[in-house]
């Protein structure tokens, strides 16, 4: 039941009011005899009606009522005796529901109170309602405002504040907009559909664009004025989320292509490394040629170290790394670089005189220069004079607590690069290449390959200009050892007449592979040396060929077409009609399930690196001293 405050500093006629109005069972009364019993704690107040006598004191119990209409939102009804005319524009602030003059009869006044407590819950439900809108509006966590036709705010919201840090110089909702054209179209559709919605990247309002999903629709505060509530929801980052896992999952799409890619150019490259041994064999030592034969040798292990850089790329990277003077690996690459470049292209290289070590993979580093060098000289192709200037030097880095850097600098005079693309150039798959000229993926390899070897890599290019990239590496300023730090030559001598021509000699191998070519040149390298050898292109035939003859040694690639070569090895060992087992593979080991212990090698290998590996593998399985070669270790 409601509860109603009576202020009647006469206690008879409160009496007779509280009286009447419980008798009609209106509300439960409580009677005060002055005004300052009432506003002793307002705000504790629990009524949903005030009936207020102004009497002799008339200026403070209007103020009173005006202050708990205020505070508490408690409406009154007054009690007069005609003399309210001087206090009358006061009163109004109070907002009574009703007058009554005196005397008045008890049907008069219930009938004003239930008037007034209806009105009085019409309008507290009414604030009610406009409150909660106003906290929607206001505590909402999407930025909201409230413009008219004319796209002047009119009225804004908190969040709306904090996500565009320049709201306030923001007085109309075209300010927003890339093209002021937008407001137009949208009023346009809200005219048709009444409610708007679409996703719209706004200018910098404060903390750079943002993509924003905005609603509009029309609401009418008054007749005849229709406005518009706008409301914007920030999805900037859960874009770049989605577009970064959109990556990824097309990095890891490339990464199961490279797998496969990679495989095939590893058996290819095989191959062609065991071919030319077999051309060096035939060439006498003094020939010309044979200088021609490592150049191609050479390039084959090149070519090896960016099919692992393909492999490393959206997966786990291989990282092995040596102790290496960057002079020697700059001087190396600049020989392969300048046949990359057309000749009007100048490609210098300038190192210190002292030597400058550190500790990384060569492959890494050889991968980032050509990476840089390629992107140059694809920036110098409308340019006059073009040059590549590539620069080795010792920086102090005090901000580092590294210390010393070795700075690798590749420089050109190129169109440069413009300011609003210089901030994303390493993110994947972005190129402002034509589309059949450039993958995105360059510049992303350079920085992840960079950051793997302990450094870091920054760039600085102005329009017209050129740019620079800087590669800064730990430098070791005492290396222990220069362990690795020479590639390794493949040996001018050819396997007649070297020791290992001798250890294979009868020895019975069976090699299984699903590629022609590795089974041909590994197949003549061997018989070379004279091993008696078998080929099968599948599991199936390597069964069948073990269940007729007995080998020494099974030479079988990891993945075969049907059955995995270490399957293979574990259902022959059954049967012990092959003694030992070496496996060989175009992937990288952490790709394969393989038993501990096994002996595997990687493709591309040469020839030496094939006989040596059968040797080992022999030797380890007890082989050589059960036959009697005297091999000795």
């Amino acid at each position: 039941m409601p509860r109603i405050a009576v202020l009647e500093p006469d206690p008879i006629i409160a009496l007779d009011i509280a009286k009447s109005i419980e008798r009609g069972k209106l509300a439960d009364v409580d009677v005060f005899s002055s005004i300052d019993e009432i506003l002793g704690e307002p705000r504790s107040l629990d009524y949903e009606l005030l009936i207020v006598d102004i009497g002799d004191d008339q200026r403070s119990v209007i103020d009173g009522a005006v202050r708990i209409h205020r505070e508490v939102g408690i409406y009154c009804l007054v009690i007069s005796d005609h003399t309210i005319s001087s206090s009358l524009a006061k009163l109004r602030e109070a907002e009574p529901l009703g007058i009554l003059i005196k005397p008045f009869s008890s049907r008069e006044l219930t009938a004003n109170v239930e008037a007034a407590l209806y009105r009085a819950s019409m309008e507290k439900k009414l604030r009610d309602s406009e409150r909660r809108y106003r906290n929607l509006f206001a505590y909402s966590l999407s930025a909201r405002c409230v413009v008219d036709s004319e796209g002047t705010i009119l009225e804004r919201n908190r969040a709306f504040e904090s996500n565009f840090a320049t709201s306030e110089e923001i007085k109309k909702i075209q300010d927003m907009f890339l093209e002021e054209e937008q407001w137009a179209e949208i009023l346009a559709s809200l005219h048709h559909n009444q409610v708007f919605q679409e996703e719209i990247r706004t200018r910098d309002v404060g903390q750079g664009q943002r993509d924003l999903v905005c609603n509009f629709s029309f609401f009418q505060e008054e007749p005849g004025k229709a406005n518009i509530l706008c409301e914007f929801v920030d999805i900037t980052e859960s874009k770049r989320l989605r577009e970064e896992l959109f990556q990824s999952q097309k990095l890891e799409a490339i990464g199961r292509l490279a797998g496969g890619v990679a495989h095939d150019l590893n058996n290819f490259m095989t191959s062609m490394l065991g071919f030319l041994e077999m051309v060096k064999m035939e060439l006498p030592p003094d020939s010309a040629a044979q200088e021609d034969v490592q150049g191609i040798e050479r390039v084959v292990q090149k070519t090896s170290a960016l099919t692992k850089q393909l492999l490393g790329f959206s997966r786990p990277k291989s990282y092995a790394p040596s102790t290496v003077d960057l002079r020697d690996v700059l001087n190396d690459g600049c020989k392969i670089f300048k046949r990359l470049l057309p000749e009007r292209i100048s490609l210098s290289l300038e190192v210190p005189e002292e030597p400058v070590f550190a500790s990384v993979d060569v492959g890494h580093v050889e991968q980032i220069l050509l990476n840089l060098v390629v992107n140059a000289r694809d920036a110098l192709e409308k340019t006059e004079n073009p040059r590549i200037f590539i620069q080795l030097d010792i920086q102090e880095d005090d901000a580092s607590p590294r210390g010393q850097y070795a700075l690798i600098q590749v420089k050109d005079n190129g169109v440069g690069i413009d300011a609003r693309d210089i901030t994303k150039i390493f993110d994947p798959f972005f190129t402002t290449k034509e589309a059949d000229k450039g993958t995105g993926l360059g510049l992303s390899i350079v920085k992840s390959l960079t950051e793997l070897n302990g450094g870091h890599i920054t760039v600085d290019s102005k329009v017209g200009s050129g740019t620079v990239f800087s590669i800064w590496l730990p430098r070791l300023q005492n290396p222990a050892s220069l362990n690795g730090s020479k590639e390794r030559r493949i040996s001018t001598s050819t396997l007649v007449g070297d020791t290992l021509s001798n250890v294979l000699e009868h020895t019975r191998i069976l090699i299984v592979d699903d590629d022609a070519s590795i089974l041909e040149s590994c197949a003549r390298v061997l018989r070379r040396v004279g091993a008696s050898v078998e080929t099968c292109i599948n599991a199936g035939e390597a069964f069948l060929l073990a269940e007729r003859l007995e080998f020494d040694l099974m030479i079988a690639d990891v993945v075969l077409p049907g059955m995995y070569g270490t399957e293979l090895w574990e259902r022959l060992q059954r049967d012990g009609r092959i003694a030992a087992c070496l496996f060989m593979t175009g992937y990288e080991s952490h790709e394969l399930d393989l038993p501990q212990g096994v002996h595997l090698l990687y493709k591309p290998f040469d020839a030496r690196a094939l006989l040596e590996a059968c040797t080992d593998t022999l030797t380890c399985a007890g082989l050589f001293q059960q036959r009697g070669t005297g091999l000795s270790r």
